[in-house]
């Protein structure tokens, strides 16, 4: 088994070889200042490990991959191991004061927009941004992984994407506040 320090040290991540696949377990300090990815290096290349979950106040990644796909990319054997901020949780966004996207503006009681008393009590009293669209309009909450997810009862109609320095959950709606597929959009979508 190999161990890598992480993060100058705050982590660790270990690999080891069982029955030609790598098993992959690391740790990171839960900073929350958004979404992990660890890489898995090699001499002549590197491999993605997989992306850290909160667990236990800590972020943690548990990961089985093939050594002929990390022999591939050139991380095997490794040689060694990084996490990267992948998207930043973008701490200003959705904070008291701070100015919306372009084509947004923020919507202090987005529950009564919608048709569904259901959504209007998953939406609370927390505020989003709002956009009239030809098709409805689109509520756009401020996203944090280490967070609860905004409307959770919508959670397979949301995108989420980058609008100006944060991440948002996107939720489209019809007129009358019914909710509508999200278009397929390419580039800004998370995941």
């Amino acid at each position: 088994m190999e161990r890598f320090s992480l993060d100058g040290g705050r982590g660790w991540l270990t690999v080891r070889e069982e029955g030609g696949r790598a098993r992959i377990a690391a740790e990171l300090p839960d900073d929350r200042r958004g979404l992990y990815k660890a890489w898995l290096l090699g001499e002549r290349g590197r491999a993605l490990a997989g992306t850290f979950l909160p667990e236990g106040g800590v972020l943690k990644l548990h990961r089985t991959l093939s050594l002929d796909e990390l022999r591939r990319q050139g991380a095997w054997p490794p040689t060694g191991a990084l996490a990267e901020l992948a998207f930043s949780a973008g701490a200003a966004a959705g904070e008291a004061g701070s100015a919306p996207p372009a084509g947004w503006r923020w919507e202090p009681h987005p529950a009564g927009r919608l048709g569904e008393p259901l959504l209007a009590r998953a939406a609370g009293e927390r505020r989003a941004l709002f956009r009239q669209e030809a098709e409805g309009f689109s509520l756009a909450y401020p996203f944090d992984p280490a967070r609860p997810f905004p409307l959770s009862p919508l959670f397979c109609f949301a995108s989420v994407r980058r609008l100006g320095e944060g991440w948002y959950a996107v939720f489209p709606f019809r007129p009358g506040g019914c909710p509508r597929p999200p278009k397929a959009e390419r580039g800004g979508d998370f995941g």
